[in-house]
């Protein structure tokens, strides 16, 4: 799943070689991996027009936690 917002930024999610899921961010042809808070797992779920995604992000200890990334 992917999500534009009207300045041609997209969020979304995906599978590394290691089959972790990672967010990321599309701009302008090239594609940014925006990490996990340690763990394996990270998830964007929504971009607004000001260039601030929404997302969740996993813990070494597999805790769950919502990221906000800005631009």
């Amino acid at each position: 799943m992917c999500l534009i917002q009207n300045t041609g930024q997209i969020v979304g999610v995906n599978a590394n070689a290691g089959v972790d899921l990672h967010a990321f961010l599309w701009q302008n042809g090239t594609m940014m991996d925006l990490g996990t808070l340690g763990g394996k797992d990270s998830f964007a779920y929504a971009i607004n027009n000001q260039g601030q995604a929404v997302g969740a992000g996993y813990t070494a200890s597999r805790e769950e936690h919502a990221c906000l990334w800005s631009w």
